[in-house]
């Protein structure tokens, strides 16, 4: 058996450092969609454009992968801002939640001051905490488990 017969079914260095580049390439490509919501490719890479910081023009060809080799300060510049934007959706969804609960405080106390015995039921069901939004009051702990 010669050498190369050995090596024919390693990937050669070449070749994986081209399907990071290309891993790389199709990141930053949903990262600019994720950037520029909904909308025309038009206008999702103007937001995205906006979100980064950097040309419009570069993000055209971050999104249909033009660029064949991304630069790391361009890679790190998109990352950063999908970061910041996921840091804002969540922002968001807690104070969605907030919200939600105050208007259930809300309710549960109207329905206190109409008829606390007719509407037991619905006050305790709007006291309790909002499930599958991150808290496991509906789920026995640990402690209780063991």
């Amino acid at each position: 058996m010669t050498e190369n017969q050995g090596r024919a079914t390693e990937i050669s260095r070449r070749e994986t450092e081209i399907m990071r580049a290309e891993l790389i390439a199709d990141e930053m490509a949903s990262a600019v969609r994720l950037l520029g919501g909904t909308g025309t490719a038009k206008e999702q890479n103007w937001r995205a454009a906006r979100a980064t910081g950097l040309k419009q023009t570069i993000i055209e060809r971050l999104r249909w992968k033009k660029i064949k080799r991304i630069p790391a300060d361009i890679a790190d510049t998109v990352r950063e801002a999908v970061h910041q934007h996921n840091e804002g959706s969540l922002t968001r969804a807690k104070h969605e939640l907030f919200i939600a609960q105050q208007k259930n405080a809300v309710l549960a106390a109207k329905l206190r001051a109409i008829d606390p015995d007719l509407y037991r039921a619905e006050i305790d069901r709007l006291g309790r905490p909002l499930s599958g939004l991150g808290r496991d009051a509906d789920f026995p702990s640990r402690k209780d488990a063991t």
